[in-house]
């Protein structure tokens, strides 16, 4: 057996400034040996773990003499320093392997040397049991993308399952591990489906990664522009809502009546509210009516036009001397009409 030396003060400090950018959960096993081991492994500790340092005996033999005569040798029990250096080295390598747990996986850290640390934490994550073994193949085999889950999340969760098995020597081939991916797609996923499965080498588990955030990115993009006979087939199909009839103030109705007669209108108040829409009637006048601007009574251009010497020009500017227009213009309170 090789001798056993105690770690220098250089080789702890080396050890202890490795800040690990990552802690021991329960979903996170595998991950956490594949960063962990290889580090123990450069810095010559995981012989520790792994049992290929054993831990020398407590205690050595050791034979004295007083003479040359080897009758009167005696035998004597003596510590034995290299099992004290084992012990500190030891628990060093205990100490940087707690340093990465986290308080969630606390609870499964058992023994008192390294090595029982590792089997410990193994036996709670990594049992190689056939109820292990069948949950985690049921698991990926059935494995399923679900309504609201991204394709992220997606991607880590068959990844946990792939290295779970790999943990306890039933690694999972890549090519079978893409095929359960894409087999377990949503259906938005069937035309990547098509494209991937008609390939003819082989899709790495990698390329999914990307593949799936590809197709993501042109879903969500902004829906294209609605054509003009859509529109004209929703606008057609929607209903304008009709806003409730509302009863006018006694006050407001008395002003209108009263500006219609300045302007030279005659109000007559609606018998029914669900009368025919506005119409405008045309008539030829006869030579002999009376012209427009003639009225004394009606508004405020009668008197303007006697003051100006009597033209005969019509009042307003669409009015003409040679017809008349009878309108009605329905509203809510009244009906206008125009002579």
């Amino acid at each position: 057996m090789a001798p056993i030396n105690a770690f220098s003060s250089s080789e702890k400090t080396s050890h202890n400034s490795h800040k690990f950018g990552f802690t021991l959960s329960p979903t996170n096993y595998g991950y956490w040996k594949t960063m962990l081991q290889p580090f123990l492994i450069t810095n010559n500790l995981f012989g520790y773990i792994d049992g290929t340092i054993l831990c020398p005996p407590a205690t050595i033999l050791v034979t004295t003499s007083s003479g040359k005569d080897l009758a009167d040798a005696s035998i004597s029990s003596q510590t034995n320093p290299e099992h004290i250096t084992w012990i500190n080295n030891d628990a060093h390598v205990r100490m940087l392997i707690l340093s990465t747990i986290s308080e969630a996986s606390f609870q499964h850290v058992q023994g008192t040397t390294s090595r029982d640390l590792w089997l410990s934490l193994e036996r709670a994550y990594a049992p190689h049991t056939s109820s292990r073994e069948y949950t985690l193949k049921t698991q990926l085999s059935n494995i399923a993308m679900k309504c609201d889950e991204s394709s992220s999340a997606y991607l880590t969760r068959a990844q946990e399952y792939s290295s779970a098995l790999a943990n306890i020597s039933e690694p999972v081939k890549e090519k079978d591990l893409v095929m359960l991916v894409i087999y377990g797609l949503r259906d938005e996923y069937n035309g990547l489906k098509s494209t991937l499965l008609a390939r003819q080498s082989p899709t790495a588990f990698s390329e999914l990664h990307g593949l799936l955030a590809d197709h993501d990115f042109m879903i969500k993009k902004l829906p294209t522009e609605v054509s003009p006979a859509q529109a004209f087939i929703a606008t057609a199909h929607s209903r304008i809502p009709i806003p409730p009839e509302t009863t006018v103030p006694s006050e407001t109705l008395h002003d209108v009546q009263q500006l219609a007669q300045q302007l030279g209108f005659q109000l007559q108040p609606l018998a029914n509210q669900n009368t025919a829409p506005a119409q405008a009637n045309y008539t030829q006048r006869s030579g002999n009516s009376r012209n427009f601007n003639n009225r004394s009574g009606r508004g405020r251009g009668g008197s303007n036009n006697r003051q100006q010497g009597g033209r005969g020009s019509s009042q307003f500017s669409w009015a003409s001397n040679q017809n008349t227009v009878y309108g009605t213009c329905n509203c809510r309170f009244a009906k206008i009409v125009i002579d």
